[in-house]
């Protein structure tokens, strides 16, 4: 009895064949292809999770996927450029990119230890800011403590202080007629010029000339002449006073306020007897 229990289990099995899930496909999402997820149904909408670039027949925004290439954001800092396109900072200054504008007077970006980064120009002439620095000045370094800009005069630009001078060094010069190495104490001119250059053509560095059309006529004259100077002087040493001499003897000096009148003197000579002229 069991035996025949077992058959017509088995019998049964036979007829009703093995077990299968449900083959029909799912539900279309629709023409729109709304909905999300994969969507294999629908005749216009269709999308995946991995292509989401496809465009919808809704007219959905296209979004980028995690792999589309980015655009170039520019060059970096100190890449060389023609233009502020080219940048990713956008400042194309000096032929390279920079970190600023960099528009102000004496302002380059192009320094050797600073490429790519605006700085102050320490020499040479603007012509590129929109306020220039050219002509006679020139760009040096701006000292904020002493409220001196960075635009001041080039050398051998006439001054008054030594801040004019981008060399921070204004000196007083002795016109030099005569030649002679100094020059009149009373007609003097300032320029800007570097610490020791020499002289600009005409001019010294000395005055204290007493006659400076007349080359013999210097401080420190150890000379004796017999003639006046041309300014018509015998002080050829410039000291304020007068030297004379008679052959081989000295005569005494006296005041240049007793020029014309006679005096004596305790070093007249050997008699100490004679009477000498202002000369």
């Amino acid at each position: 009895m069991r035996s025949n229990r077992y058959l017509a289990i088995f019998a049964l099995t036979l007829l009703s064949g093995c077990p299968t899930t449900n083959s029909d496909p799912p539900p279309s999402s629709g023409a729109a292809g709304a909905g999300g997820g994969v969507a294999t149904g629908g005749a216009a909408g269709q999308t995946t999770n991995d292509d989401a670039t496809s465009v919808g027949a809704a007219g959905e925004t296209p979004k980028l996927s995690r792999d589309a290439a980015v655009g170039n954001p520019g060059k970096p800092l100190a890449e060389a450029c023609a233009a502020n396109s080219e940048c990713a900072s956008g400042f194309c200054v000096d032929s390279v990119c920079c970190n600023s504008a960099c528009d102000g007077q004496c302002s380059i970006c192009n320094p050797p230890d600073a490429l790519g980064y605006c700085s102050g120009q320490l020499y040479g002439d603007d012509t590129t800011s929109s306020d220039p620095c050219t002509g006679a000045h020139t760009c040096s370094i701006a000292i904020a403590v002493l409220n001196l800009p960075a635009c001041r005069l080039k050398d051998l630009q006439v001054c008054k202080v030594n801040a004019d001078c981008a060399s921070l060094n204004c000196v007083t010069f002795y016109v030099d007629h005569d030649g002679d190495g100094y020059g009149e104490s009373n007609k003097t001119i300032k320029f800007c010029e570097e610490p020791g250059a020499a002289p600009p053509t005409g001019y010294v560095s000395q005055g204290g000339d007493c006659c400076d059309s007349d080359a013999n006529a210097i401080p420190g004259q150890t000379k004796y002449f017999t003639s006046a100077d041309a300014c018509g002087s015998w002080d050829y040493n410039c000291d304020g006073t007068i030297q004379g001499s008679s052959g081989f003897v000295t005569y005494a000096t006296v005041a240049v306020t007793s020029c014309g009148a006679s005096g004596h003197g305790s070093g007249c000579g050997d008699s100490c007897t004679e009477t000498i002229s202002c000369h």
